[in-house]
């Protein structure tokens, strides 16, 4: 088969996958060495497989052409169409005489009796044996935005990857055309050198990061500290407080003195509250925070005292009080009036302002008993 054939059978095979590399060179015409793919070796005088990566430095260098030397008395080419992306480029702007370049073998020689190379395939080779080994060890590998597809970003990382939106960043993507020529960072998740299939994460990167960060963080936690954080979740029992990456729980009976129903009365996701350290457990990984920061109301009460609260909710053996905002009391139906009542609200309303004496006060259960009868006696 000719090299022209070859070629048109490339390109009838392309995927048709945006983000995806072009066919790679012809075909090879027989196996590889058993060397380690994508590593350069040296030139041999037994000749030199198609597909074989060397490294040679550039002898002479024209506008369409560049010429290497390979060691060996011989002596191989890379025509612009097989030198890198743009098959235009002017190759006398892209190397210096002497520099070292790794090509792969197209064919044996051409009529000049060189070898024809391809430094494009090289790259590709040496760029899917970098990212089989970063695949297998879990590391992230370097690459630049190219451009914006279709539900993503496109990634060059030596062969041209695929980012989805989703995995581009830990926030949403706002603008995906800013990202484009940016460097970043990115972990495999997955790659097939076959189909010429690469997809890549680099929110797994950041994420690593910040849970790097976070397990540093956490270790220098201690009771008692205070600390600004950003409330990340909602559940019926409490929130979820996040601290430079380490996520710490305000039970609902810790989000005030008060008595809170439920989190969402307080706060939504997104606000940012202040919060106190309570409880730490490194191993596991569990912080308990309180946002009670000031000291307990309660502590300001006196059993005799006369107090204006408001009624906060109604039930059948009494209606509660609210003090200053941060203690709630019960008046008991007995306490409601002098005369016998049976419904609490024959005497009060929800939302209606009173005054009442406080008869008793439980701190530990806390707890504190009221009266509208003996506040109104006095």
């Amino acid at each position: 088969m000719s090299e022209a054939e070859t070629n048109k059978e490339s390109e009838s095979t392309q995927p048709e996958h945006e983000y995806e590399m072009p066919a790679a060179p012809a075909a090879p015409l027989v196996e590889p060495p058993a060397a380690p793919p994508g590593e350069p070796v040296a030139a041999t005088v037994d000749g030199l497989a198609s597909g074989t990566i060397v490294a040679g430095s550039v002898k002479t260098k024209a506008v369409h052409e560049v010429e290497l030397d390979l060691g060996g008395d011989r002596i191989g080419v890379i025509s612009q169409r097989y030198w890198g992306e743009d098959p235009a480029a002017d190759l006398t702007r892209e190397c210096v005489l002497g520099e070292v370049i790794n090509a792969a073998v197209l064919v044996r020689q051409d009529h000049k009796g060189r070898i024809v190379l391809s430094r494009l395939w090289a790259q590709q080779q040496i760029a899917w044996a970098h990212i089989a080994r970063a695949a297998s060890t879990n590391e992230a590998i370097t690459g630049t935005i190219a451009a914006v597809v279709k539900g993503g970003l496109a990634c060059d990382v030596g062969v041209r990857g695929f980012i989805p939106f989703s995995l581009v960043d830990v926030e949403p993507v706002e603008n995906p055309q800013a990202w484009v020529g940016r460097e970043v960072q990115c972990k495999v998740v997955e790659a097939d050198q076959t189909s010429r299939r690469l997809v890549l994460s680099r929110k797994s990167v950041i994420r690593a990061t910040q849970r790097k960060a976070a397990k540093a963080f956490l270790e220098t936690l201690a009771v008692g500290d205070e600390h600004t954080g950003k409330v990340v979740d909602i559940q019926d029992f409490g929130i979820f407080v996040d601290i430079n990456g380490v996520r710490g729980l305000v039970h609902v009976a810790e989000m005030a003195w008060k008595r809170v129903q439920h989190p969402s009365e307080m706060v939504n996701v997104g606000d940012e509250v202040q919060v106190r350290v309570k409880s730490v457990q490194v191993p596991k990984q569990r912080v308990h925070l309180t946002m009670k920061l000031e000291a307990d109301p309660l502590g300001k009460l006196e059993v005799g005292a006369l107090l204006s609260g408001r009624v906060s909710r109604l039930l059948d053996f009494g209606a509660f009080v609210m003090l200053d905002g941060e203690v709630e009391g019960l008046v008991h139906i007995t306490e409601m009036a002098e005369y016998r009542v049976y419904h609490p609200e024959e005497v009060v309303l929800p939302g209606e302002e009173v005054w009442v004496k406080v008869l008793a006060i439980d701190r530990k259960r806390r707890r504190v008993d009221l009266s509208i009868a003996q506040a109104i006696a006095n």
